[in-house]
């Protein structure tokens, strides 16, 4: 399950929200679940589903994830490319993405998400993980980073911010480091 306070990423003034409470604000805010219909869009710096966007110079992609969705609810998966870094934000997974979602996303750099351990096995998010070939990976949920943990052999401390830089990114040898954020 997803924090509830969501995941806020700032470069210099520009900030991006994902499913975060409402009344936050920032200047990109992401949805990754849509309840049907959408009464309001509320105003053009929202984000609620599928395609492709800009806005304030950040590039987003947006794909259905079509397991998850049904005709009340629209669940979405994005990629956003902020500052040269490219982020991944899947929300709350209950299933194996779909390829055609992972082709939408692209390149991931830092990978956020959450997964239902219940019904998705460690296997099947290890495999998610390599799929993606994300630098550093960001699960929302204290379960599921204790879970990767054990599965990547990897110590994690909870911190309670990260602050990443491109030339972070483009060391050599720099893949799949796990970070657990302290969310309230």
């Amino acid at each position: 399950m997803l924090s509830t306070s969501g995941v806020k990423c700032q470069v210099g003034d520009f900030s991006v929200l994902v499913d975060t409470p409402p009344g936050r604000k920032g200047n990109l805010i992401l949805e990754t679940k849509t309840r049907m219909p959408v009464d309001s869009f509320g105003s053009q710096d929202v984000i609620q589903g599928p395609g492709e966007y800009e806005i304030g110079g950040v590039r987003v992609r947006g794909a259905a994830i079509a397991k998850e969705s049904s005709p009340s609810e629209i669940k979405t998966a994005y990629g956003v490319e902020l500052d040269g870094i490219k982020l991944g934000f899947l929300g709350s997974i209950e299933t194996v993405l779909e390829d055609d979602v992972l082709d939408a996303l692209g390149e991931i750099d830092i990978l956020f998400f959450s997964a239902d351990i219940k019904k998705l096995k460690a296997k099947q998010i290890t495999t998610l993980i390599k799929q993606t070939t994300p630098i550093v990976i960001v699960p929302t949920d204290e379960k599921l980073v204790k879970l990767l943990a054990v599965e990547l052999g990897q110590k994690v401390k909870a911190m309670d911010k990260l602050v990443v830089k491109k030339k972070d990114i483009l060391k050599e040898g720099a893949a799949n480091k796990l970070v657990w954020l302290k969310i309230s």
